[in-house]
């Protein structure tokens, strides 16, 4: 199990562990630092089952009390069992780190502030744009269709982010707390805009690769930040209510294509289809 010492745990995790050095990977007993990530891959893996429809608890059960620390702290142990090295994570380290007044909702926000920079995401942000720089090539040579690159990545980020807002939503109902609903929705908005920043490069070497430019007021990032709501707002529709039908997804690949062809400038009176025809026939330069 790898977890990520790159975060500034202590700064990320702020009042809602009992003392910062619980947190700290640079901590000179290693097992104290393991112990808090160890408790919060329990909570995500517990959480990725109960969505998944893995877990081994009943539906009654699940519906009274979905996450407790008595499940956490059962996971964690599981968990624990396979690190190499000996870590405590009964119920006296859970609540050594999330004091049981409030401490349940306190680790709901490091839970969610640990699923933001969890490496599982990182590979999830990473996937569009990477696939994207590397096809654009393709199109320009006219040997892979715009409208098929566009179709594989968005319906990829879709279904990544569907995933995503499943997880929001389900950590959400857990409280009724306004605070901690705010940090959550805090933390899922940074992920999000952290999303969008990885595309300005792409639509920037696209627009390079296929000779077009933007309309006047539209910039890379504006468009990136444009397609990402759009993403976000259908992955919060089909969480919410299920609907993962292939219309539904359909229809949200030929609004992104929509929403991206008519931020370009095709020039000449010209309709972005007829201009792109265009300049892809003429193969490159």
């Amino acid at each position: 199990m790898h977890f990520n010492d790159e975060v500034d745990w202590p700064e990320v995790f702020g009042e809602h562990i009992s003392r910062p050095s619980l947190a700290d990977p640079r901590n000179p007993r290693r097992s104290v630092y393991a112990a808090t990530m160890v408790f919060l891959e329990g909570g995500l893996q517990e959480i990725d089952d109960q969505l998944s429809g893995r877990s081994r608890r009943s539906r009654d059960e699940l519906a009274g009390a979905r996450l407790t620390r008595t499940v956490v702290v059962r996971r964690a142990a599981a968990l624990a069992a396979d690190l190499p090295c000996a870590v405590s994570v009964g119920e006296g380290a859970f609540k050594d780190r999330w004091p049981s007044h409030g401490g349940m909702a306190n680790f709901f926000m490091c839970l969610i502030k640990y699923t933001c920079t969890a490496p599982r995401w990182g590979l999830f942000l990473d996937y569009g744009p990477r696939r994207a720089l590397a096809e654009l090539p393709r199109v320009r040579a006219g040997e892979l269709e715009l409208t098929d690159l566009i179709t594989k990545i968005a319906t990829h980020d879709l279904r990544m982010r569907t995933r995503l807002a499943r997880y929001w939503l389900f950590q959400l109902s857990l409280t009724i707390d306004a605070k901690w609903r705010s940090v959550a929705t805090k933390a899922y908005r940074e992920m999000l805009d952290a999303y969008s920043t990885r595309w300005v490069p792409v639509y920037e070497e696209g627009l390079r690769l296929l000779g077009v430019r933007l309309r006047p007021g539209i910039t890379a990032r504006m468009l990136s930040s444009m397609v990402s709501a759009q993403t976000s707002g259908f992955a919060q529709h089909i969480a919410g209510t299920g609907d993962d039908t292939r219309e539904n997804r359909d229809l949200f690949v030929a609004s992104v294509q929509a929403l991206i062809y008519a931020a370009l400038d095709p020039g000449d009176e010209r309709a972005i289809t007829d201009a792109l025809r265009r300049i892809l026939g003429e193969g490159p330069g």
